[in-house]
Parts: structure tokens; C-alpha cells; sequence
């Protein structure tokens, strides 16, 4: 189970909206487990609904230009008031008293001709760093960073949608205090204008038919429709609640190997991969993730409890395409580090798990270092180059040496600081939780921000608290890929509707959103010509050739 918060870029920088917390591994909860009383109700028939039409809201594109001063808000709460001695303000001054300890927030009334999307720019500043939530008509959409210069400064949301008439803007102070000087907004332009791209090339020129295949799939329906996905527990009983409630299933099946880990997992017992397995074979397409364990001491995913550092792993040594042999022995004689040894080590024991997949040419979905730049996992704790390195290891690794060809590799890094090499990834990938009363919408702004990033790369939800507003991502214009729905409390909770029912049977049943049915009719009008080509061993490539890439994309 999981619940983070989701990442902006501004200014160059990502920026957590909500506070994070981190995942921790339990048990299915009951309301997620396929009791004997569920199963039964399970066999009884399968829903079947009408095809749901899309529903976009009608924009009206207008030239607008306000500026709502601060200091002309009719109503102040206390403790705040109008001051003029700071500089650098527009209008008769500026409210002042936004304090985070005294939970005064202000909330501006802003009227706008027409609905469409504007860009809104907050004027602020403050004596010492400060951060603040930004709410459009309660709905969370931003954190403003204010830097201590003590200064007004200007921070520029992009593509906020606001309804005609009066809309309600709300900052609150998070920690720290600020002044605020005024809010202006301007229509958006960029987000009609700007065409979703997406790019089909692999990264990997070995790339097998079936990866190939997937990733056409993945272009040609990117931005005209969104692929359901779903994280699973345990098995299939997540996507069976979906089944019985909506009458589809997701598109792609979402799932975690650290049973798999050397340190601390369970691969004698693991069945993550027949499973996977499974669901490939059944026409659905495959997504998997790794919580990797430490490789070395305490058997744990978090920086704060491991003792493994990956810094000391990290070497200029070409060991990308060594064998078992050579890596020991240059472990023995000290030329590489335990810490190096032992994390090569558990990448092969992964590939090895991966093997049944590639042999049998069913594309996945790979997602490897996730949330790097939230420093909460080991991999990402060690800073951006340590982490680089580590990707470009097992990217190395995995496909030059154990020749996983069906991999299409998911980059979910977070961070501009920690972004890869373009020629190293195919598809960039955020997660995004709130809390179950918010309202989740489009998550344009992280769509934006991961844009802003990757240029053309396909882009994906790859976990989320709730499923999107299929309708809001359209009126949006930001049509992730696919999304992926977290399990345990984030689906069919009783008691916290993060997902409910209906929300569920609206998004499988519109047309606007793609189950499996749709991609196994794309594999049966898409025959694989040459199944086999993917399943052959390449050569394993030079020592010099593997260094030569993977110094370049660290470079990049």
C-alpha cells in the first residue's frame, strides 16, 4: 500500500504537493481479498453496461489579462492585514501575516469572461523559505516555494481550468509565512496549441516483435485514449473486483518482484512471474516493478533503515557484461567493491525471473528505481550520478548480457535531477496520491511537468490514489498513456472511497479508456510475422562497446 505526494516541476525543480509517506508492504485488507462470500457473489453473472460517450467540458477561448490585488480582498481574516513597507509591490500594498504557524490562509475572488484554461502567477514573498498549498475551487493544484530573499518574487502556474463567473483561489501557507502581493492570470494558449506526440522508437535496437508490437499500440493511442491498468496484491483478485463490477478487464496488469530479491525475498515461493505469465498469455499486457531490498544487510527498500550505501557500489570498472566468474574474482582481489558484486548480483537474479517472459516474446512494461528523487529509497538516497549509474548498470545489464529484449523500460526517476539518458528509456511514468475526499482530476500539472522533461516520450500515471477523470483529461489535453490504480485501500474501500464502484464502471465503460478487449483485438489485427526473432541470444556486447554507452548516457 502506498501513498506519496505527487511532484511538480517549477522553476526547474520538483516539489511535493502533499506530505510523504511511505510505502509500506502489508497484507491485502479484507475488502480486497476474494473472500469465500465474494467469490461466490463472483459467480453469479458479469455486469454488462452500454458504452459510456465522452463528455468534455466546452472551453470558450478568450484573450483575458487581470490582476487581482491581495490587498483589495473585501474580507481579511484575522491575523491578516495590508502593509506597504516592504518594496516592490503592485497596487496600494500587499497582505501580509500568512503564517503557516497561525493557519491563516487567504482566500482571492476571481472573476473570468469565459471557462477555459488560464495561467496564473502568484506575486510573493518572505524572509525565510517558505511553502504554501495553492487551491483552485478547493481543488489542490500546486505548491508555491518562496524563497527567503526577502523579495517579491513570481511563480506561474500553467493551464489551470477556471470556470465562468466567480472561481475561488485559496494559498496556505504549509510552513513558513509570506507576504502576498496579487494574483494574475492570463489565458493559456500553449495547451491548445501544443499536440501530444509520442514517440514508438525503443531504446533498445534489439527490442523484440512483441515489445515492438506493445509499443505501437502504446503511440497510436496516446492522447486519444487512456489504458486502464490495474496494481494487484496478490494473483488476480484486484482485477477480478474490477471484472465483477464494471464487466472489463484492465488493459495492463501491475505487479511487484521484490518476493524476488536476493536479500530477504521469497523466490523459491514466488509466483509473480507465472502469474504474469498468465495474463500475458490471456492477451493483457504485463507491468512490473521492483521493491528491491537492499542487496546487503537489513532486508529493506528504505534509506533510513538500510545499512547498503550505493555509493560504494558505484566504479568505473566494466563490469556491465562480465561474467559470474570475472565479477567474483575482480570481488576478491578488490578491484570492485562488495557493494558493486552484491548489486549485480541480485540484477541477474531478476533477469533470471524474467527469463519465462522473454522467452515466451510477452512485452513488459519495466519499471525499475522507482520515485528515485524522493530520496526515500535506498537507490535514490545516494544522489542523481549514483543513481544514474545504477540505471544505466542494470539497463546494460539486462539487455546486452541476459538479452531481455521484451523489456520496454518505464522511467518514474521524479526528478529532473535524476533524469536518464533518452536513449536509455522509452516511457517516463509519475505517481500521484492524494488524499480520498480530494478531488483528483486530470493531473495536468504533473503532466505538464513531466513534459517540460521528456519532450516527446509516451507518459504515463503509473500509480495513482484514484482513477482520473477520463472526461477532465480530455478537456485538459492531458491524456496520460495509461494509468495504474494502487491496491489495498485505494480500490472499493468501504470506508474511504478513494475509488468507488461507479467510478469504476464510468472509466471502464467509456469510450474514451481501453480494457483488454481492445488490446487483444490489436494483437489479432497485428499478427507477430517473426515471434521468434525476440527469443534469439545476441552476442553479448564488447567490454569496450558497453562502457563506451554507458559512460555516454551517464554524460547525457
Amino acid at each position: 500500500m502506498k501513498k506519496i505526494g505527487f511532484l511538480l516541476l517549477a522553476a526547474g525543480m520538483l516539489f511535493s504537493t502533499v506530505g510523504c509517506e511511505k510505502i509500506v508492504q502489508v497484507p491485502a485488507v479484507p475488502y480486497a481479498t476474494a473472500t469465500e462470500e465474494k467469490q461466490a457473489e463472483w459467480e453469479q453473472e458479469v455486469p454488462s453496461y452500454d458504452p459510456i460517450p465522452l463528455n468534455v467540458p466546452e472551453v470558450e477561448r478568450e484573450a483575458v489579462q487581470e490582476v487581482v490585488e491581495a490587498e483589495e480582498e473585501t474580507t481579511l481574516p484575522e491575523p491578516l492585514e495590508v502593509d506597504n513597507t516592504r518594496t516592490g509591490f503592485s497596487g496600494v500594498g500587499y497582505v501580509t501575516g500568512l503564517s503557516a504557524e497561525e493557519k491563516a490562509s487567504i482566500t482571492l475572488t476571481v472573476e473570468v469572461p469565459t471557462a477555459q484554461h488560464y495561467d496564473l502567477t502568484i506575486v510573493s514573498a518572505a524572509d525565510e523559505n517558505a511553502s504554501s498549498t495553492l487551491q483552485v475551487n478547493d481543488v489542490e493544484v500546486y505548491v508555491l516555494n518562496t524563497s527567503g530573499s526577502g523579495k517579491f518574487i513570481r511563480a506561474t502556474v500553467q493551464g489551470i481550468f477556471l470556470e465562468k463567473g466567480e472561481n475561488q483561489i485559496t494559498l496556505t501557507p504549509q510552513y513558513g509565512s509570506i507576504d502576498l502581493d496579487c494574483l494574475e492570470i492570463v489565458n493559456n494558449d500553449t495547451l491548445y496549441e501544443t499536440e501530444q506526440k509520442a514517440d514508438d522508437a525503443l531504446s533498445n535496437p534489439d527490442a523484440s516483435p512483441g515489445a515492438k508490437r506493445l509499443m505501437a499500440f502504446l503511440a497510436e493511442h496516446y492522447g486519444e485514449s487512456v489504458i486502464s491498468g490495474q496494481h494487484v496484491s496478490q494473483a488476480n483478485q484486484e482485477i477480478e473486483q474490477i471484472y465483477h463490477t464494471t464487466g472489463k478487464y484492465p488493459a495492463i496488469r501491475f505487479a511487484d518482484l521484490q518476493e524476488d530479491s536476493g536479500n530477504g525475498g521469497t523466490p523459491d515461493t514466488a509466483t509473480e512471474i507465472a502469474d504474469s505469465l498468465a495474463w500475458g498469455q490471456e492477451g493483457g499486457i504485463v507491468g512490473l516493478m521492483w521493491y528491491w531490498n537492499a542487496p546487503i544487510g537489513p532486508a529493506t527498500v528504505y534509506a533510513k533503515d538500510a545499512t547498503f550505501s550505493l555509493k560504494r557500489a558505484v566504479t568505473d570498472e566494466l563490469v556491465a557484461t562480465c561474467s559470474e566468474e570475472q565479477l567474483r574474482q575482480m570481488a576478491t582481489d578488490g578491484t570492485i567493491s562488495d557493494e558493486c558484486y552484491a548489486i549485480i548480483r541480485d540484477i541477474d537474479l531478476i533477469a533470471e525471473a524474467l527469463m519465462p517472459l522473454r522467452d515466451a516474446d510477452i512485452p513488459v512494461l519495466w519499471r525499475p528505481l522507482h520515485e528515485a528523487g524522493g530520496a526515500w529509497y535506498w537507490w535514490g538516497a545516494s544522489g542523481a550520478d549514483s543513481y544514474k549509474w545504477l540505471w544505466n548498470l542494470m539497463y546494460s545489464r539486462m539487455t546486452e548480457y541476459h538479452h531481455l529484449n521484451n523489456l520496454i523500460w518505464v522511467w518514474n526517476g521524479q526528478s529532473s535531477e535524476y533524469l536518464v539518458s533518452e536513449k536509455r528509456y522509452d516511457i517516463a511514468s509519475v505517481d500521484a496520491y492524494l488524499e480520498a475526499d480530494a478531488t483528483y482530476g486530470s493531473r495536468y500539472e504533473q503532466f505538464v511537468a513531466l513534459r517540460n522533461m521528456v519532450g516527446n516520450k509516451i507518459m504515463g500515471l503509473s500509480e495513482c490514489s484514484t482513477i482520473p477523470d477520463v472526461n477532465l483529461l480530455f478537456r485538459d489535453h492531458a491524456v496520460w498513456s495509461y494509468f495504474g490504480l494502487w491496491y489495498g485501500k485505494y480500490l472499493l474501500n468501504p470506508t474511504e472511497p478513494y475509488t468507488t464502484a461507479q467510478q469504476l464502471i464510468e472509466t471502464y465503460n467509456s469510450e474514451g479508456v481501453l480494457t483488454r478487449e481492445d488490446y487483444q483485438l490489436y494483437c489479432e489485427a497485428h499478427p507477430l510475422e517473426n515471434a521468434e526473432a525476440g527469443q534469439e541470444t545476441a552476442p553479448a556486447a564488447s567490454e569496450s562497446e558497453a562502457q563506451t554507452e554507458e559512460t555516454t548516457s551517464s554524460d547525457e
